[in-house]
């Protein structure tokens, strides 16, 4: 059985963002603006860091659990893994398939593994062990019919979730340094597949497609089966739970998120929310579950209070229109990708 569950390292905090100080009064929003949507203010987000070794445009970003590292993908037919827990982030490795393009990237809880989805018909998922900075292949998945666009580990780490342009959800559970075969498949969606998620407890997951719904899944060794289809105005891009599982946050390409409540029997919106102009590409909800955090392709991080679903921050991304973005997993931080190859790192959060 493969284990990617291993005790995440401490010590990689980027603390280095913090050694040029902020313009006065850009670091701390005042209790009357946290209330009054009228005085909401849009601050700059601080840049921390460019990353240059792509030569085309970004399709793929994701951080480590620890924020130890960022993995990118790119069209050049390369991915690169880069330290980024230094005051000169730094490119680590480079990870290359003859022949082929890699697509969809996700880490390990333990932040060792790295799961890597081609870009061609063959459809494999490949796994690294990247503890190293030689990084050393630990398995792979097959099994997918084209490209994986979308990869997530379970909470424990034992089971990878991947599905992409043949609309299938597949569950694997790898061994270390073999070919594994999906041990689940579910069908369902009429599009393709742009993210998925494990519930917290790995019971469930959640797809998110290009046919604009949310299909819920239901989990088991014996018999996996579909739980509900929720729906979206458009195409939705990204989902992610709540921490405790009992809430899921959806984005769509008409610019709202969507909370759903997913306690009732058939789950239901329990708020939505509107500001972004345009697309929204990337969500996370804070672990302490009091913040949602969200960026689009207006360019516009917003945070959101988790409880009421009122808007209370916003941060401006400078520069030319992302081609990726993502978030670090308590949403402090974001990687943008561009078209020219290069990768950006902002701070998106007041300081501690």
């Amino acid at each position: 059985m493969f284990r990617a569950n291993a005790r995440v390292p401490a010590g990689c905090v980027l603390e280095f963002l913090y050694l040029e100080p902020d313009p006065p009064g850009t670091d701390r929003v005042d209790a009357q603006t946290l209330t009054n949507k009228a005085a909401l203010i849009s601050t700059p987000a601080k840049q921390i860091a460019r990353l240059k070794g792509h030569t085309a445009e970004i399709i793929s970003l994701a951080f480590s659990p620890d924020r130890c590292l960022l993995a990118s993908a790119s069209s050049d037919g390369t991915a690169r893994i880069w330290d980024i827990a230094s005051s000169k982030p730094s490119e680590r490795s480079v990870l290359q398939k003859s022949g082929d393009k890699l697509h969809a990237l996700t880490f390990a809880p333990n932040s060792r593994t790295l799961a890597v989805g081609s870009g061609s018909l063959n459809g494999f998922v490949w796994l690294y062990d990247v503890s190293d900075k030689a990084p050393q292949e630990a398995g792979t998945l097959r099994g997918a019919r084209g490209a994986v666009d979308a990869l997530n580990f379970s909470p424990d780490g034992k089971q990878v979730a991947g599905a992409g342009e043949d609309r299938t959800l597949r569950i694997w559970e790898p061994t270390r340094g073999s070919t594994s075969e999906a041990r689940a498949l579910l069908l369902g969606h009429t599009q393709p597949v742009r993210a998925v998620a494990f519930s917290p407890d790995g019971m469930g997951a959640a797809t998110a497609s290009r046919d604009a719904t949310i299909r819920l899944w239901t989990l088991s060794r014996i018999r996996s089966t579909e739980r509900a289809v929720l729906s979206h105005g458009g195409e939705v891009n990204a989902l992610t739970y709540s921490p405790d599982g009992k809430t899921l946050a959806t984005a769509s390409q008409d610019g709202l998120i969507r909370l759903w409540d997913l306690t009732a029997i058939k789950p239901n919106v329990r708020a939505e929310l509107k500001g972004h102009a345009g697309a929204v590409r990337a969500l996370v909800i804070s672990r302490e579950a009091d913040t949602l955090v969200s960026v689009g392709d207006d360019l516009r991080v917003r945070n959101w209070s988790f409880r009421t679903g009122a808007q209370f921050r916003e941060w401006e991304i400078p520069g030319s229109p992302a081609t990726r973005l993502a978030f670090t997993p308590d949403g402090r931080y974001m990687a943008k990708g561009a078209a020219d190859g290069t990768v950006e790192l902002f701070r998106v959060a007041e300081k501690r």
